[in-house]
């Protein structure tokens, strides 16, 4: 005698929305998030390059107030990079971990959509504009 209960329509609906993102799109966001690593590290190492060539062309030519000002850009987008790369690195872990694709707040799924536009992503948009802007919630 079987007594799990029937399963209805709106029990399927509820368990599709919880379920893991698919293999296919799984791969497909790593791929994104493996390529934006990628691109992240060739910037870092052109920027160090360039660094590197305009200190040597610019000894006694640039304005060392100039200088300065290059640096401090340099280091802002350094920083942003190497953050931006932290949470790629943690995504990558969450995929491998099969945590990924779900809210790290509420733990609910994040939509596709939002995958795709920010691999990344450790919320729904809707919290993750609640964290950023605390006051507007």
């Amino acid at each position: 005698m079987n007594t799990h209960p029937k399963v209805g329509p709106t029990r399927n609906v509820a368990n599709q929305e919880r379920r893991a993102l698919s293999r296919s799109r799984q791969a497909d966001l790593r791929r994104a998030l493996e390529a934006k690593k990628a691109q992240l590290l060739r910037v870092h190492e052109d920027r160090e390059e360039q660094a590197g060539e305009v200190e040597l062309a610019s000894v006694d030519v640039v304005d060392p107030a100039e200088g300065v000002i290059e640096d401090r850009l340099r280091a802002a987008l350094d920083e942003h990079d190497r953050a931006l790369l932290g949470e790629i690195e943690h995504a990558l872990a969450k995929l491998d971990a099969g945590t990924y694709g779900f809210s790290e707040l509420s733990g609910r799924p994040i939509p596709f959509a939002r995958l795709l536009a920010v691999p990344w992503a450790r919320f729904d948009a809707d919290e993750a504009k609640r964290i950023e802007h605390p006051s507007r919630s």
